[in-house]
This record gives C-alpha cells, structure tokens and sequence, in this order.
C-alpha cells in the first residue's frame, strides 16, 4: 500500500495548479499537448459540414473570444489565432465544443437556439473557457486519482474477504462519483459560465444575453435529475450565478468613444 500512497501524494504535490480569474486550486499532472494530441484524434473522426455559410460568422466570433481571453492566459495554454480549426458539424444535437489545441466544433442543430451573435458568443465563450481552464487536463488527471485510489483500496484489503474487498471497492466508486467527479463537473461548468461571461463582454458582446439562452436553453431536453447526480449546475443555479456576474461582466466591455 505505501508505494502506492506515495505516488498519490507525490502527484497531488506536483499536479497543484491554479485556474485563471478564479484562482481555484487544480489537480493536473498530464501534458496538456497529450490531452491536445487526443483532442485532435477524435475532431478529426467527425463529419464536417465545410460548405456551410454559416462557419465563417462561427469563425469570426470565435477568434475575438480567443482573442479577448488571451489576457488571462498566463499558462500559454490558448494556441495563436493562426492555429485554431473551426467548423460546423453534420449533428442535430444541439451542442458545441472547444478542445484542447485549438479545435471549436458547432453543431448544426445549436443553431437553431442561438440566432444571434451574442448567442454564439455565449456558447463559445462557455468552451473556450473550458480550454483556458484545462478542464480537459483536470478530468483526466481526476480519472487517474480515483484509478490510482482504488489501486490503494485493492493493495490494502487484498487479504480480506471478497466481501470485504467488494465493500471497499464500491465504497471508492460511490465517494469518488459523488464526491469527486460530479462535484467537479459542476464546479468546471460553473466555472466556464463565468469566465465566458467575461470573455464575451470584452470581446464586445451583450453579456445579459448569456442568463437569457440558458434559460431558453433549460427548456430542451425534458425533466433532468438533482443538480447532485448531475455533471452541470442546476437550471436555476446556472442563471442566478450568470445574473450575478453580470456588473462584473459589464464592465469588462470596451469603452465607448
């Protein structure tokens, strides 16, 4: 058990970083270019819809997102303008993402929920927040903490009875579930609600349209479970949060001549 416990320690101690604008301590010990290397593997598998024209305002939007979090971005974890890929993806889910390395995909069937720029700017302010975070980093350094916690749970009861182990080993499951991984999740999506308020706002965009898509946004999908057994923030919450950050966001915009 005590190698193992050791390892644990060694990379907290080593992995302890903090989040941009929040100053929230992380846990990541992987290379952010092996997270990125991966990110790009699966971008690649996706089918693409490069003839839309509606990629280019995708686009446009999304660099001045970039652009306005590069202020933040001590760790140089956001790639140069140059290197970013967008596109739109043959998915009637709605749905958008940024990946780690510079790859923004949008969903066809978000666009109907986002008609407006501001729209757009809410959703990719959301995601690139999530890439300046290494929200992606983080997850995966979590997966290896809980692996590498029921590695320990299995050296110290491997002479215990299958009970025994089976007890412990489901009490790892549970407690790194719900006190772990889903906290987390929330505070991640949390997290780039905010970030992505400010960012929006500096790039010159109505940051009151952020409380208003998501509350539109809620409406999709039917009942959803407890905010605990979730991986986002409840409606509610989400939308009060955002409210309350919008004299913060408000005055992040640029000044008027």
């Amino acid at each position: 058990m005590r190698p193992l416990a050791f390892l644990l320690l060694a990379l907290a101690l080593a992995g302890c970083q903090h989040a941009p604008i929040t100053g929230r301590s992380q846990l990541i010990f992987v290379d952010e270019s092996e997270v990125a290397s991966m990110s790009a593997s699966e971008f690649s598998k996706m089918k693409k819809l490069p003839g839309d024209k509606r990629l280019a305002k995708i686009k446009e939007i999304g660099l001045k997102i970039v652009a306005a979090a590069r202020r933040d971005d001590r760790a140089g974890v956001l790639p140069p303008s140059a290197r970013w890929e967008f596109a739109v993806i043959d998915d009637k889910t709605p749905n958008a993402f940024a990946m780690p390395g510079g790859k923004i995909g949008f969903n066809s069937g978000m666009f109907q929920y986002a008609p407006t720029d501001d729209d757009i700017a809410v959703i990719l302010g959301h995601e690139v927040s999530h890439v300046i975070c290494r929200h992606g980093s983080e997850r995966v350094s979590q997966s290896m903490s809980v692996a590498i916690a029921a590695a320990v749970a299995d050296e110290a009861t491997k002479n215990s009875s299958t009970k025994t182990r089976s007890s412990w080993m489901a009490a790892v499951g549970v407690g790194a579930q719900y006190g772990i991984l889903l906290p987390f999740s929330r505070s991640h999506e949390s997290e780039a609600d905010h970030l992505g308020l400010l960012f929006m706002a500096r790039a010159g965009y109505k940051p009151e349209a952020a409380p208003a898509f998501w509350d539109r946004f809620s409406k999709v999908g039917g009942v959803k479970p407890p905010e605990f057994l979730s991986t986002h923030p409840a409606d509610a919450t989400r939308v009060k949060q955002l409210q309350s950050w919008l004299p913060e966001a408000r005055a992040q915009m640029p000044q008027q001549p």
